[in-house]
């Protein structure tokens, strides 16, 4: 089978932004030459000097960007100009070119006004990516001048002639030769949940979704009770998807406790909270929740805030994948695409990388021409469909959507899928196969400009698509 080293792992059908600056200021010239902006950094959660293994930096250093094509960015910037102003300049344009936000989420558009407080957010994000490229040896810089290295210099021509995966790949070895970060995250994600291995949740449950209408959401009392609510639905997620007991009411106590001491409750039941302070309150359960999972139930040593980059960085690489819109799912889920071996026979995995013990990191890229996979992919493409179908009434469903499950169902990384279903759509053309698929650009009625920022669409031949329909040959509609 194709999934033969995942054992156990489950078959189910099932967001948060960097802190902003308060400080408004003008980039001058020579602010930029001499990095000596003023600015308030994303504010670490805390964490250990510990993930220290063999000598590698630890895990809460990493620089606080997310986009791997940063480095592209930086690289092909350094490589048209020497002058750090010239640099910025030319960084700012091209990272606007590409939707690269601050976030982990690309902007819904390249057009967007640079205020003072958006440069400032911008250079230090610049900067981050100077001091990472510096530490792996692409970039040097000498006063106020940046110039590429050999190393800069083929990474650039790896980008533009081999493309965007044999980049990050690269990349991947040198973040993992100073850090061992995937190591580390994918050593512990297969630790940390034995009874699904692998998988990790981040339930996240706003009153709303706990029948709470925020108009009825006055007083302490209210808090309380919906703190309640959540607590159950806490314990349950993590009975079902980590099979685990867990009494969660006096980590609760200690949260209210928090609150009232840091007066965003009052100390009556019956008194009301200020209003204003409603999305206050329910972000401070998101991370308290978040923070708990993390550390006392996963045992992550470093902050939250380096879980995150590492996370979608390695989701990137293909090697991790991490998700807030799993269909049906309240929050986040995270699971390795990849595998720890000393060696295997499957040809579905390819080596990546080989650490100094003998241990090898394998990721999941199963063939997508061989005849048993591509059945594989077909089957769980359809089984998808049709569970999404009754959610809607539309005859077409969400091809994000699709892709989360049969991303999950496979192991398999939003690039592998996206390969796997060009080719089979070739197939579909060619009239090879027994279904029939349909592919459009146009989004679901029901769909937001959020969503879409958030869920970038699949590219099938040459267009990015929205929205996929089956059509299955009577006798194959899958049960």
């Amino acid at each position: 089978m194709i999934c033969d080293l995942f054992d156990g792992f489950p078959h189910l059908l099932f967001g948060a932004r960097p802190e902003r600056g308060k400080r408004r200021v003008f980039l001058s010239a020579e602010q930029i030459r001499s990095q000596s902006v003023p600015m308030n950094q994303p504010e670490e959660h805390g964490g250990l000097d510990g993930c220290n293994m063999n000598g590698k930096l630890p895990l809460h250093s990493v620089k606080k960007f997310y986009f791997l094509e940063y480095f592209y960015v930086l690289l092909k910037s350094v490589e048209n100009h020497s002058d750090k102003a010239h640099v910025f300049d030319s960084f700012k344009n091209l990272k606007q070119a590409q939707r690269l936000g601050e976030s982990k989420y690309k902007k819904l558009t390249s057009e967007e006004e640079l205020t003072k407080h958006r440069l400032n957010r911008y250079f230090f994000t610049f900067v981050q990516v100077i001091d990472e490229a510096k530490q792996y040896e692409l970039v040097k810089e000498e006063n106020s001048s940046l110039r590429l290295t050999d190393q800069g210099k083929k990474l650039i021509s790896m980008y533009q002639e081999e493309g965007s995966v044999r980049f990050t790949r690269v990349l991947f070895e040198l973040m993992e030769r100073n850090y061992n970060a995937f190591r580390y995250l994918i050593d512990l994600f297969y630790r940390a949940n034995r009874y699904r291995p692998g998988f990790l949740i981040f339930p996240n449950y706003s009153p709303r979704q706990l029948h709470f209408e925020r108009s009825a959401v006055r007083t302490s009392r209210d808090i309380i009770e919906y703190s309640e609510k959540l607590v159950v639905r806490l314990q349950q997620d993590i009975k079902e998807f980590l099979g685990l007991e867990r009494d969660l009411r006096n980590e609760n106590k200690k949260l209210l406790s928090r609150l009232r001491e840091s007066n965003l409750l009052p100390q009556s039941n019956s008194a009301q909270f200020a209003q204003g302070k409603y999305n206050v309150i329910t972000k401070r359960f998101r991370d308290h929740w978040m923070n708990y999972f993390l550390k006392q139930i996963y045992g992550y040593e470093a902050s939250l805030s380096s879980f995150d980059i590492w996370t979608y960085r390695g989701k990137q690489i293909g090697i991790i994948h991490a998700t807030e819109f799993y269909p049906g799912f309240n929050g986040r889920i995270v699971y390795p695409t990849s595998v720890l071996r000393e060696s295997t026979k499957s040809k579905d995995f390819q080596r990546l990388y080989e650490y100094d013990d003998g241990v090898g990191l394998y990721v999941h890229e199963p063939d997508e021409e061989d005849s048993d996979n591509r059945d594989e992919f077909v089957d769980r493409l359809v089984k998808g469909y049709f569970k999404l179908r009754g959610f809607s009434r539309s005859y077409f469903v969400n091809l994000a959507a699709l892709r989360e499950i049969v991303c999950l169902d496979m192991k398999i990384s939003e690039h592998v899928f996206e390969t796997f279903l060009n080719s089979i759509y070739r197939l579909v053309l060619a009239s090879q196969l027994k279904v029939q698929i349909s592919l459009e650009v146009d989004k679901l009625p029901e769909e937001t400009q959020a969503m879409y920022l958030k869920q970038e669409p699949v590219m099938v031949d040459g267009k990015y698509r929205n929205i996929i329909a089956i059509d299955v040959t009577k006798g194959d509609k899958a049960k």
